[in-house]
């Protein structure tokens, strides 16, 4: 397939909301995004989930290089179908912003990789992304519950600067691209959960107030009404032309904002979108470990799902229980590692998605002996006491058998940390030398005993 990067050489830059102003540090176990799986407008999936996304950036403004006006018009009603920037009529681009930012629109990674890479941002060369390393990153976006594809045309949007891809943050954190990646992907899968925003109506490096009030009302309403996860719980609080161009069009335009003419920062993703074969008001499959077939259990469990099968895919990461706890050490230390990086075995596995998904905020590293009493003292309940079929579960579940544990993550699928290569529990090189040391499978009652104990997550 043929990638056309139709970005061409403009200044992209969009408006800045007061609220992007600061710099806002962000942990990694401050409030863990809840998921969206019933709101998604999608069929099947491959591994990986959902969530959300967002940013607060140093969005300027898109100016042709003619320093004529991007093609907006006219309409400052909610729902009108007169023409928005990128081509698209206003009521299309309010259709993309209430799509969940996990929205794949059906575009592979491999295309996403792909165009991002022809499309010469800065970053690239900042943290030496090439095709040999770019999967890693990939790899750590989604891990952090966001679609690639979201993240590389966010990440074009933006255009580089300042720190990490997004322009979030004013300096890199440590442990290069994917470090990086991982931090940004984070923060905007937590923004786009947040409560108590709203769209930014004024730019701060142009502070004119002119939207007209009755569009305040009506655009307010529609935010408040819009889906956590979704693109607009993204632009609209971060950047005041993206409010503009989904309600208030005009606002775009010089003759009306008395400043300059503004390009449309939601216009524009959804042409890169088609550039990259996709349709932009159909968001395709999303990402989903679970397969959004049914409700993930409990806020964070999305984040640990995709840590789990981020290394259930990472064959750096393989099964011995001698050395446990090497596997969530190296994760720690170097979340770009895919060779040689540590073991887990079932216990250590449960335990560090768990952490990953909030419930500890310092691993336990608990063993299957003392799992279920860790599991009920940080609020999971104890739903069942076997388990021989996956109908009654959702994502999110944990399964505990008499030396065994594992993860239900929808779809009739678990992943677990099995056996090593040789058939055994202690020995072998480090890493997965057979792909299955560490896998996601079909459901299945426990190979040596049944399940004993279900355990789900609190809300």
């Amino acid at each position: 397939m043929t990638i056309k990067f139709n970005k061409i050489a403009q200044t992209i830059v969009y408006s800045l909301s007061v609220a992007t102003l600061l710099f806002t540090p962000f942990s990694v176990f401050a409030d863990d995004p809840a998921n969206i799986c019933n709101q998604s407008n999608s069929s099947s999936v491959q591994v990986s989930n959902l969530d959300c996304a967002a940013i607060s950036g140093n969005w300027v403004n898109w100016v042709p290089d003619d320093g004529s006006s991007s093609s907006c018009t006219t309409s400052d009603s909610l729902g009108s179908t007169n023409e928005a920037p990128g081509g698209f009529a206003t009521n299309q681009v309010q259709t993309f912003e209430h799509e969940p930012i996990t929205s794949t629109w059906d575009i592979s990674d491999s295309t996403v990789e792909q165009w991002f890479l022809s499309s010469g941002i800065t970053t690239i060369g900042k943290y030496g992304i090439n095709s040999s390393n770019i999967g890693a990153i990939t790899t750590a976006v989604r891990a952090a519950g966001v679609s690639p594809v979201f993240f590389y045309l966010y990440t074009v949007n933006e255009g580089g600067g300042a720190g990490g891809f997004i322009n979030h943050y004013s300096s890199d954190t440590t442990g290069g691209g994917v470090a990086n990646a991982a931090r940004d992907a984070e923060y905007l899968a937590t923004y786009s959960e947040k409560t108590g925003t709203g769209p930014s109506w004024v730019d701060a490096g142009n502070p004119v107030d002119f939207v007209p009030q009755d569009v305040k009302t009506t655009g307010n309403a529609d935010f408040q009404s819009m889906p956590l996860g979704t693109i607009g719980r993204v632009y609209i609080p971060a950047t005041a032309a993206a409010a503009w161009e989904a309600y208030y069009p005009n606002g775009l335009k010089k003759e009306f904002n008395k400043v300059q003419n503004y390009g449309g920062p939601l216009g524009d993703s959804m042409r890169m979108i088609k550039d990259m074969g996709g349709d932009p008001l159909q968001g395709g499959a999303i990402l989903s470990a679970a397969g959004c077939a049914d409700t993930v259990t409990g806020e964070g469990m999305t984040k640990g799902i995709n840590f789990a099968i981020a290394i259930a895919n990472n064959n750096g990461y393989g099964y011995d229980q001698n050395t446990r706890g090497t596997g969530w050490q190296k994760w720690q230390s170097d979340p770009s590692c895919t060779n040689q990086c540590g073991s887990f075995d079932c216990s250590s596995f449960i335990s560090a998605i768990l952490t990953t998904a909030g419930y500890f905020k310092t691993n336990p590293n608990f063993a299957t002996g003392t799992e279920g009493p860790d599991l009920e003292k940080v609020g999971f309940t104890k739903i069942a006491t076997s388990a021989t079929t996956s109908k009654d579960l959702l994502a999110g579940d944990v399964l505990l058998a008499d030396g065994h544990t594992a993860l239900y993550i929808g779809n009739d699928q678990m992943v677990d940390a099995r056996i090593n290569e040789n058939g055994g529990i202690n020995g072998g090189q480090v890493g997965d030398q057979t792909g299955k040391e560490i896998m996601v499978e079909p459901f299945r009652d426990a190979s040596s005993d049944s399940w004993i104990g279900v355990f789900r997550a609190p809300n």
